[in-house]
């Protein structure tokens, strides 16, 4: 019996209670467990996973163990392989690896939850801190479905076939959680705070299936049985949490899910009962918020405390909830260093009156003018408070943590005006505190350049750059980027940073180089060097197979001036560079339309190679990287149109290529000609049309294969005319046709693909009446296909209709 049959009577068995199919499930265990335990023919643990996604739960506690032992040693097999797969190299192991059974294990133990759930919550967060990235977001969906709460757990099914449990699993939950160390907390700390704010969750959802349809369904969680329960000891343990929390992401990451303790389901009709629970659970929150705001000298975890304190008084019903917010607000509005920290940093920071008509229309985080305001007073006092005094403050502030530095353009600003205004206070700092400034250099290189101590900055500029290494080149990167916005280039500067960074093969700090030359193009008496010192970086760039620069000036004006004011010799070197790109997004797709204006026909050539004649280390790179790596993009914006005006030219340098190789020419250069045609305009089609005239079969076969990338839209009917006309009754190729007619691209609808054969059918019944016989005779038999394969379809789609209805049981 094979694999396929064993899992369907496997699943049959699974909805008996009888002996014998109790029998059966509990050797199909036994096989499952041992393939799991010791077997390293990866068909057959896949197959074992399988079993066990079907049966596991008639021997759950044994498959949980099964499985949390299988997770733990399987990457330690060398997993073994048909002969089939012998060719798959490196992308084996991506698709047929350790990784991917971990996860469907992952998958398999979480349909196990509601049996097992401690020790499905051990396993699932000992995954969560799995150093692959892939097991690790399995196992935090897997957590996360774990604590949420369901409709039909909770409350049951409506048909009464099983019994609700109410909150039964998130209390096994919180109890499990409970018994850990602090240690452990800390070392699971992401798993625990999912897990968590899944039991603070204020909604509840379920799906439930028919034949027809799927129905979602969603109500608020109640404030009934064990819910308030699970919902305070979860606070109480988030309190312990940040108590012991070693680091300002912990302490972060533990607010924010206390935050969700405080958030009410607003969507929804909700009882007094709820209400009350949503106030205790906020007024606990916000005392908690309160002693942290008192105490806490990390003004990034103020920030975090005073942003959710005043939407929880935003959105509660309660005045005393309200209240214990304003009382946190009052201890933060005291604390003068964190007003200060606000204006300059404050992307969180919650800006004038918290009460007020329409409660929002105070709250302004995005109020920079009044932040620029401020900061500019800040600026002047910076000589008053004393030097020593804003060093230790700006250090302090640098700190903050933030994955975007758009979050900082107030304090950046800020920077820029300090360096200006007191250019010595800010060389001492270019010196002795480069490190801990490494983030923010650049408005203190810039305030100082455009000062009166230019002089004096050059020799640590210069110091940087001879000194800069692999390891650190920070400082390289931050004189690269300064002269982006600077009154003034130095090309000298420049030039050395550009050495430099060829000896570090740096592709970060070109890319900077590349895009001042292209961003300062307009500076007078320097567009020539200039454009020079972009080239160098791109034939740079080019050695090191990088053509990211694109992504750093595509959307500066200067970009597409340059690349016009090119030679076309020099534009060659460009489009040399685009080769390496992994993907043709949008950025680069500008850069190609400036080249295709110019020379169309070294755009068609490029686009070519990279299809027929990809590079094969980007090709593995794109891979490697989330991106991935695709030939052509799914569709062009802007490339198509200079393209487009030269359809002659374009059909002919694609038909060149082809020439020369042949295969799965329909998903390359068909694909190509696709893109540029999307509308399959008349030029293109006389184009194809004399191809066909030709009456050579290479040609014949082009125009074919060109006609199937089109997912058999009506307007390639003409030219398909043409070529039915051109070949004789017998060939092949008129299957070729017929399979680019017949293309239906997406349906929808259980009869969808019925629907569209009939469509085909309607659109062809004038080719009847066509004075070609050729045309006459296709057109008789290929509608005598589509009405086959439209009855066909339809017998289908009715076996599979009572089918489904039978496997759910209804009439």
């Amino acid at each position: 019996m094979d694999s396929a049959t064993r899992i369907k009577v496997l699943e049959r068995l699974a909805q008996s209670q009888t002996p014998a199919a109790e029998e059966a499930v509990g050797r199909a265990c036994a096989e499952a467990f041992a393939a799991l335990l010791e077997g390293s023919q990866y068909d057959a643990l896949e197959f074992a996973l399988e079993v066990l996604a079907i049966v596991g739960s008639r021997r759950s506690k044994d498959a949980v163990a099964a499985l949390s032992q299988f997770l733990r040693i399987v990457e330690s097999r060398e997993l073994q392989h048909p002969e089939e797969f012998s060719g798959w190299g490196e992308s084996l192991s991506r698709y047929r690896g350790a990784h991917t059974l971990m996860i469907k294990a992952i998958t398999v133990m979480s349909g196990l939850r509601y049996l097992e759930t401690a020790a499905v919550t051990d396993v699932l967060l000992w995954a969560e801190a799995h150093s692959e990235e892939s097991v690790r977001k399995a196992a935090s969906d897997a957590l996360r479905s774990l604590a949420q709460y369901n409709l039909s757990v909770f409350y049951g099914t409506e048909e009464g076939r099983r019994r609700g449990i109410g909150a039964a699993p998130q209390m096994e939950i919180i109890d499990t959680l409970e018994g850990k160390t602090d240690g452990f907390l800390l070392e699971h700390l992401s798993g625990v705070l999912t897990l968590l704010e899944g039991l603070l969750s204020t909604s509840m959802e379920s799906a439930r299936w028919s034949s027809t349809a799927v129905t979602l369904s969603r109500a608020v969680t109640p404030a009934a049985g064990d819910v308030p329960t699970v919902r305070r000891r979860s606070v109480d343990l988030l309190k312990r949490i940040y108590g012991f929390a070693e680091t300002k992401r912990q302490k972060l990451s533990a607010i924010r899910t206390l935050n969700a303790a405080a958030r009410a389901d607003i969507r929804s009709a909700v009882d007094k009962q709820y209400v009350e629970m949503i106030a205790a659970n906020a007024q606990e929150v916000l005392d908690l918020f309160a002693r942290i705001a008192a105490r806490e000298s990390d003004l990034q975890i103020v920030q975090k405390i005073e942003h959710d304190s005043y939407w929880i008084h935003y959105h509660s019903r309660s005045d005393e909830v309200r209240s214990s917010a304003l009382a946190v607000k009052a201890i933060i509005d005291a604390n003068g260093e964190y007003t200060i920290y606000k204006t300059l940093i404050g992307f969180e920071g919650v800006f004038g009156e918290w009460t007020g008509p329409g409660g929002d229309s105070s709250y302004i985080t995005t109020a920079q003018k009044r932040r620029a305001a401020d900061a500019d007073v800040l600026v002047v006092r910076v000589q008053q408070d004393g030097f020593d005094v804003w060093k230790q403050r700006i250090l302090t502030f640098a700190q903050t943590e933030s994955t975007d530095m758009a979050t900082f353009p107030v304090f950046y600003e800020f920077l820029a005006n300090v360096a200006g205004s007191y250019p010595n206070f800010a060389l001492d700092l270019l010196v002795n505190e480069s490190d801990r400034l490494s983030a923010f250099l650049i408005p203190i290189l810039r305030g100082v350049w455009d000062s009166d101590k230019k002089a004096e900055l050059l020799p640590i500029m210069r110091g940087w750059i001879e000194h800069a290494t692999s390891e650190a080149k920070s400082p390289l990167y931050a004189c690269a980027k300064l002269f982006l916005s600077t009154k003034s280039v130095d090309l000298e500067v420049v030039e050395q940073i550009l050495a430099k960074a060829v000896q570090l093969q740096d592709a970060f700090v070109l890319r900077q180089v590349a895009a001042v030359g292209i961003a300062r193009s307009d500076d007078d008496g320097q567009r020539e060097p200039l454009k020079n010192l972009f080239l160098h970086s791109l034939r740079e760039l080019t050695a090191l197979k990088d053509s990211r620069w694109v992504s750093d000036i595509w959307y500066r004006k200067e970009a597409k001036e340059v690349v016009a004011q090119l030679t076309p010799a020099e534009r060659k070197e460009v489009l040399g560079n685009l080769r390496f790109l992994p993907v043709i997004d949008y950025q680069a797709e500008d850069v190609l339309a400036v080249i295709a204006e110019h020379e169309p026909g070294d755009v068609v050539d490029f686009l070519c190679a990279r299809v027929y004649e990809p590079d094969e280390g980007t090709h593995a790179a794109g891979h490697e990287d989330d991106g991935g790596y695709d030939e052509l993009p799914y569709q062009f914006h802007s490339l198509h149109e200079p393209l487009a005006a030269n359809a002659p030219m374009v059909v002919q340098r694609v038909f060149d290529w082809y020439s020369k190789d042949q295969s799965l020419f329909q998903y390359r250069g068909a694909k190509l000609l696709q893109l540029v045609f999307p509308k399959f305009p008349e030029a293109f089609q006389d184009s194809l049309v004399n191809l066909i005239r030709t009456a050579r079969e290479a040609e014949l076969y082009f125009v074919s294969s060109v006609l199937r990338a089109y997912d058999g839209q009506s307007f390639i009917h003409p030219v398909a005319k043409h070529l039915i006309q051109a070949l004789p009754p017998s060939s092949e190729l008129l299957h070729e046709v017929s399979i680019a007619l017949q293309s239906t691209g997406v349906v929808s609808g259980e009869y969808g693909m019925s629907e569209a054969y009939d469509k085909k059918r309607l659109e062809v019944l004038d080719w009847l009446e066509d004075p070609r016989e050729r045309v006459r005779a296709f057109a008789a038999k290929y509608i005598a296909e589509l009405e086959a394969m439209r009855d066909s379809e339809r017998r289908r789609t009715d076996e599979s209709i009572a089918l489904r209805k039978f496997e759910y049981g209804e009439e």
